[in-house]
């Protein structure tokens, strides 16, 4: 059904420009008839001195009747044509931001789907192995860290669903003052408890003892996303790194990872709700494309900046600057 009406939609505004056109020439051409016989009629007028009525005018005013007639066709014609031609581009705008819009609400609920399924099926069997097996200690253990670390990610799902809906009345960033050790120390422990078989490696380029005031609150969700993304891109062997630096007005964070890099052509849009690069039916990567979204969306409300570079050799880098 899509198909036909963008068909038909086509085919009407062909005609349009069409029949436009076609009518501009006619009135073009009509207007130089007019004005060929206006001076033919002038001139037999001057050579048998007859004076019909109406009058005919002047010879110098029939070019200028004729001038103004022609740029009036022609600057209507192209008003018309600018209006419609601008009329065009709009719906078929409208019709693609349509069009994406259906592809992110398809992509979240396949992604969202996946993500709360997961950790769920994963609790669910460790929870009926512990019920229906005599297990040790140490298999106990591992059990229930395993069910643990599932919880954490399905909570993390859920606490990014309700920041996203937060973000359309508002982020209210929550200003409060925390050293640069402890933040860089909390950090780390949260790195250990969700990737312990990562490498991840932490540069504090500031005085440890160093207090910053500025939206901590945020800047533990912007680390979150970005080193769970570049944990999702890089092998299981490639370098993650932090970077945390301060200066008199701005607290800057920069992520770099070895994964792939970003296309440049994604490079616009991977900041967008519910976006991710490749398709959903066949990705095998976890994530419901809101990491970026809300990471975004923070440092805008706190009057950041954000930027993506490529990393070297390959890889990308993000960084974030919090004004302090």
């Amino acid at each position: 059904m899509n198909r036909y009406t963008r068909i038909l939609a086509i085919f009407t505004a062909a005609y349009i420009v069409l029949a436009l056109i076609w009518w501009s020439f006619l009135l073009f051409h009509k207007n130089e008839a007019l004005y060929e016989s206006n001076l033919q009629l002038r001139e037999m007028a001057d050579q048998y001195g007859f004076h019909p009525a109406p009058p005919i005018p002047e010879k110098t005013e029939t070019v200028r009747i004729y001038r103004r007639q022609r740029m009036m066709i022609i600057g209507e014609s192209l008003f018309i044509l600018i209006s419609v031609s601008i009329g065009i581009w709009l719906i078929f705008r409208s019709y693609m931001q349509e069009q994406g819009i259906i592809r992110q609400r398809r992509n979240f609920l396949l992604s969202i789907t996946h993500e709360l399924k997961t950790p769920l099926t994963a609790m669910r069997l460790a929870f009926e192995t512990i019920q229906k097996r005599d297990l040790s200690r140490d298999q106990l253990s591992r059990l229930i860290t395993s069910s643990v670390r599932e919880a954490d990610r399905l909570t993390e799902t859920v606490n990014n669903l309700l920041l996203t809906a937060r973000m359309d009345r508002k982020y209210v960033p929550r200003l409060e003052s925390r050293s640069l050790s402890d933040a860089v120390e909390n950090w780390k422990v949260a790195c250990q408890n969700h990737w312990p078989d990562r490498q991840i490696s932490f540069q504090l380029d500031s005085p440890p003892q160093t207090s910053v005031v500025t939206d901590w609150s945020g800047l533990d969700i912007i680390f979150r996303n970005l080193m769970e993304n570049a944990v999702k891109y890089s092998g299981l062997e490639a370098p993650i790194k932090a970077v945390i630096l301060t200066n008199n007005t701005h607290f800057c964070l920069t992520v770099s990872d070895s994964g792939p890099g970003i296309p440049p052509s994604e490079k616009n849009r991977i900041f967008d709700m519910f976006y991710r690069i490749g398709n959903e039916d066949t990705r095998e990567g976890k994530g419901t494309g809101l990491g970026l979204y809300l990471v975004r969306e923070i440092v805008h409300q706190n009057k950041g900046k954000i930027k993506l570079r490529s990393n070297e050799p390959q890889g990308s880098r993000f960084i974030i600057q919090m004004p302090i």
